[in-house]
């Protein structure tokens, strides 16, 4: 992958497709999931890693109580603004910080958090190793970890249906672009980042779900639009637009009515 090719965040109408789209039809299920699992969550203090426009955060304030405290960080300017308009009517200056700065120097004092989770985040950090070791040092002793990262598009079904119409239409970069979330954070290297940060019992298991999508084939075509690549797409000459719906289109019939294929991820879970 080319070093030139990366997803970027930072444009007010991409973190916004993000949030209006991704986040309720993709994000917040697994959200659930990851939440329930990893109860309880009163009167923690819970850094949300990574929280973009509050998928996570969302829930956890619905759990901490007022005893526990949500730390909610993210690099990416209009993400954080997203998710802190969200909460600035409910009152909840007591029991939520958002921070905005880098995985790879976070602006919290040692032994201090009792959960650090980041839901499909860590697989963009440029230094993952550095920050495995911030989220060691914050932590508590017995603190623990739980990271979700995608499997391959292979594994991740509309998105490798996504890649494989853009290869199709010759548009590899774009395909390469879209793998960056899916291809680049394999289980054995995941492991390993963790290991050498001073973490010991590491837990990794793959969890899948279904992409369900009410709407049917309209909203999978609003679902792709609502990427980070969809301005890139919407970019593209009329033709070439034209052609990627009508094949992408002709792909997901394959798919059983509303429902489009598993969505699969990796769920890391370890403790200080």
């Amino acid at each position: 992958m080319s070093n030139d090719i990366k997803f970027d965040f930072a444009n007010n109408s991409i973190a916004t497709a993000y949030d209006q789209v991704l986040v309720p039809l993709l994000f917040e299920p697994w959200t659930t999931r990851l939440i329930t699992e990893n109860k309880p969550w009163s009167g923690k203090y819970v850094l949300d890693l990574a929280c973009g426009t509050g998928a996570v955060t969302k829930q956890l304030l619905n759990h901490v109580t007022c005893k526990g405290k949500v730390f909610a960080l993210d690099l990416n300017e209009e993400m954080l603004a997203i998710n802190k308009k969200k909460f600035e009517e409910l009152g909840c200056e007591d029991v939520i910080e958002f921070i905005h700065a880098s995985a790879e120097k976070i602006p919290i004092e040692d032994n201090t958090l009792d959960t650090v989770i980041c839901q499909q985040g860590f697989q963009f950090f440029p230094d993952k190793h550095k920050a495995a070791r911030e989220i060691y040092r914050i932590l508590n002793k017995g603190g623990e970890l739980v990271i979700s990262t995608w499997l391959p598009v292979s594994e991740c079904e509309i998105f490798g249906t996504l890649c494989e119409t853009l290869e199709e239409i010759e548009e590899k970069e774009l395909s390469q672009l879209m793998r960056i979330p899916f291809d680049y954070m394999q289980k054995d290297e995941l492991k390993t980042v963790f290991t050498k940060a001073g973490f010991n019992t590491i837990k990794i298991e793959k969890q899948s779900m279904n992409l369900h999508l009410p709407e049917g084939v309209n909203q999978a075509l609003a679902f792709v639009y609502g990427t980070p690549i969809g301005p890139k797409l919407k970019a593209l000459p009329l033709e070439k637009q034209e052609k990627f719906k009508e094949i992408f289109t002709k792909k997901l019939n394959r798919f059983d009515k509303n429902n489009f294929g598993e969505m699969a991820a990796y769920i890391l879970k370890t403790q200080k």
